[in-house]
């Protein structure tokens, strides 16, 4: 057959295709050609890897990002690739397509491999919507016309695939063993199947709680656990774990503030080669520590799980069932995160089913000796040293900020440090006594008016908390979207957003 080609274009073309070994420009390019040539509805070009699986990565010469894909012999192309032979379809009703997503006004299609020395490198898709055009094996012979007179930039194309493929799989092992190791960190734990958690207390709020989660732990809801720093949430949600129908089964933990947001959704959703922490905590519990760090895309992917109860991996449209209880932990107030619009709000309603607010440890101040006596003889083998009233006034009288957490550092390194069997208050640091901040008080009567008093009150709530209008805002008793328009009003800023 003689051939019908622009002998000058495809001439061009292929320098074209020559000086540039990038697959995306090169598919682009050949789909825009092939489109002028046919002058079709479309033209898709599908990419073709070593597990023969597709994905679609250029139509009409424009690069596809949200790229469609095709596992191993599913769709049009999984087929083509599987055979290495062309197919056209002039049916709706080609069992074929049943696999294959197209546009509903496409009423025919031809699909065409691009080989080389045996390997299929991707495919080329043209999509007609005129019920009366059918293609042929003309129609397929102009094609491989055309791919003929490509040969030397499709090999090199071929060349640098292969080069990049190995790339890519010696990058996915590299990738890997950092995750074993990152897993070995700080971003995710261990499961803790047969780990016994024991919970230490005998206040009033201590006993409350443990109540509450004795309750709760047979149940599948969702719950969110929240409190300072070092109160010791991540201990009630293991001890809730390990009070449930599920404990027998992985309990894992992810750490939503140790890794980018890159690394975050791959450790929590995966991929098909690698199951990610809501995968591998199937029928058990996964536990999101300091989930107010989660970034916009991540909390999307994860209400879409919440929603669907369907797991998507990162590389894959097929849904994957999973059935995991999510216990979630936060340190800041989430309602305070939604105002300021740095939190999904159907999803914080999603999580936070059950709300379990841990005490601080000042709150709770009579577990304060027996936590101490517990840490400072787990921290020695003797096991025997007790602590006078003189040093458990001291312990009593300090704020700890750092709660429960600073508590043990400071009884760890007391037992190393003291070697007598009782601890007196003379073997403690000095610690801070709590002070009631000192009210200001106006000496001399000022005439204003009540605008001008809550000026005042509100810019110096800010000043004394150093400017962070999400504590000023709690302080203050209103919302941080309130605060932001007094602002405004003031001339101070602008006004909070929608």
């Amino acid at each position: 057959m003689k051939s019908t080609l622009d002998m000058n274009k495809v001439s061009t073309l292929s320098t074209q295709l020559l000086s540039n070994l990038d697959e995306e420009v090169f598919f682009g390019r050949l789909s825009l050609f092939v489109q002028e040539l046919f002058g079709e509805y479309k033209v898709q070009v599908y990419e073709s890897f070593s597990d023969d699986t597709t994905i679609l990565i250029a139509e009409n010469g424009e690069i596809i990002v949200e790229r469609q894909e095709y596992t191993k012999g599913q769709g049009l192309s999984g087929y083509v690739v599987k055979t290495k032979r062309a197919y056209y379809s002039n049916s709706k009703r080609d069992p074929l397509l049943a696999t294959t997503k197209r546009d509903d006004c496409v009423e025919s299609e031809l699909c065409v491999p691009i080989t080389c020395n045996g390997s299929v490198l991707g495919t080329i898709h043209v999509q007609s919507t005129d019920a009366e055009r059918k293609f042929s094996e003309e129609d397929v012979e102009k094609v491989l016309d055309l791919l003929n007179n490509l040969n030397s930039p499709i090999r090199n194309m071929r060349l640098y695939l292969i080069a990049k493929n190995l790339n890519r799989e010696l990058e996915n092992k590299i990738r890997q063993k950092e995750e074993e190791l990152l897993h070995r960190g700080p971003s995710i734990s261990p499961n803790i199947r047969h780990e016994k958690v024991e919970l230490i207390g005998h206040s009033k709020r201590f006993v409350e709680i443990m109540n509450i989660a004795e309750k709760v732990a047979n149940e599948d809801f969702p719950i969110l656990i929240a409190g300072e720093t070092g109160t010791g949430k991540k201990l009630l949600a293991k001890k809730i774990h390990g009070l449930s129908a599920r404990a027998n089964a992985e309990c894992i933990i992810v750490h939503c503030n140790s890794i980018n947001e890159t690394q975050l959704e791959l450790e929590l959703f995966g991929t098909r080669e690698r199951p990610g922490a809501i995968q591998r905590a199937n029928c058990g519990t996964l536990i999101l520590d300091s989930l107010e760090e989660l970034s916009e895309g991540v909390q999307n992917r994860l209400l879409r799980f919440i929603v669907s109860g369907e797991l998507y991996t990162l590389d894959s449209n097929l849904p994957i069932p999973v059935n995991v209880r999510l216990i979630s932990i936060s340190k800041q107030d989430l309602k305070l995160r939604v105002e300021e619009g740095q939190f999904r709000e159907e999803l914080m309603y999603r999580l936070n089913i059950m709300n379990i607010k841990v005490p601080s440890l000042r709150d709770r101040k009579d577990d304060i000796k027996i936590l101490s006596e517990n840490f400072i003889n787990n921290a020695k083998a003797d096991n025997n040293k007790v602590l006078t009233s003189k040093a458990i006034e001291r312990l009593s009288n300090y704020n700890w900020p750092g709660n429960i957490q600073e508590l043990r550092n400071l009884m760890e390194r007391t037992a190393l440090l003291v070697s007598e069997q009782f601890i007196d208050e003379s073997h403690l640091p000095e610690l801070e006594v709590e002070i009631a901040a000192a009210v200001e008080i106006i000496e001399e009567f000022t005439e204003m008016t009540l605008y001008d008093l809550e000026k005042m009150h509100i810019c110096k709530t800010l000043d004394h908390l150093g400017g962070n209008k999400t504590r000023a805002a709690k302080c203050l008793g209103i919302t941080v979207k309130t605060l932001y328009n007094k602002l405004h009003s003031y001339g101070l800023v602008n006004p909070k957003s929608e």
